[in-house]
């Protein structure tokens, strides 16, 4: 038990790391640098397991999120949807302008996996039970557990009461506590101290990856 425990903790880095920071955030987000289909569905994959449910949804929610920070159309300030609300991921956006949007449908993966984010994820909590219930709990369990909580205190905590960091959330969200740099204007590498952003430095140098 212990055991799946610690791998499905070191599993949920990997999806907060790879799938949320640098996939859903960093490239779709704010288009901080350029990949291949390949690395597109392989974040999407790893998003949908972290409980981002469509990532149409959360990439359009994040864009509006930067336009309107911290205001009534802000669609997760705990200033204006409360602390707590925000802190358990209870906030909902009624709608999105289509201006969030508009080239993410544009996208047939990012497309795909909005239509069928459910069934993505069904299908492999049950193949992952087949296969062993501590697999399961590794695999499935835990980074659905843990991911909302982490990214919650991110969207919480770096802006109650105003924009700043709070670095000790990066032991959960990949960098994503260095908050106050990224609204800033920093889209690859917030911080000298950002994991996510060392590592995506590493692979423009070798050109794994393009710069935009």
């Amino acid at each position: 038990m212990w055991l799946s425990i610690v791998t499905g903790i070191l599993w949920y880095q990997v999806i907060a790391h790879v799938g949320i920071s640098l996939g859903l955030h960093r490239y779709f987000s704010h288009k901080a640098f350029k990949a291949g289909y390949v690395f597109e569905i392989v974040v999407l994959y790893m998003s949908v397991l972290a409980g981002s449910r469509s990532p149409i949804g959360w990439i359009a929610t994040h864009r509006m999120h930067h336009h309107h920070s911290d205001t009534d159309n802000d669609p997760h300030s705990p200033n204006t949807k409360g602390f707590w609300t925000v802190l358990f991921c209870l906030w909902k956006v009624e709608s999105i302008p289509a201006k969030y949007s508009k080239d993410l449908f544009a996208n047939p993966r990012i497309k795909f996996f909005h239509n069928y984010w459910k069934r993505i994820w069904a299908i492999s909590a049950i193949t992952a039970l087949i296969l062993s219930p501590t697999f399961f709990l590794s695999f499935i369990v835990i980074p659905a557990l843990v991911a909302p909580i982490a990214f919650g205190m991110v969207n919480a905590l770096t802006h109650y009461g105003g924009i700043h960091n709070v670095p000790w959330i990066n032991i959960l969200v990949g960098g994503e506590g260095y908050h106050k740099e990224h609204h800033n204007g920093k889209i690859v590498r917030f911080h000298k101290y950002d994991l996510t952003g060392y590592i995506l430095e590493i692979l423009l140098k070798w050109h794994i990856f393009k710069r935009t």
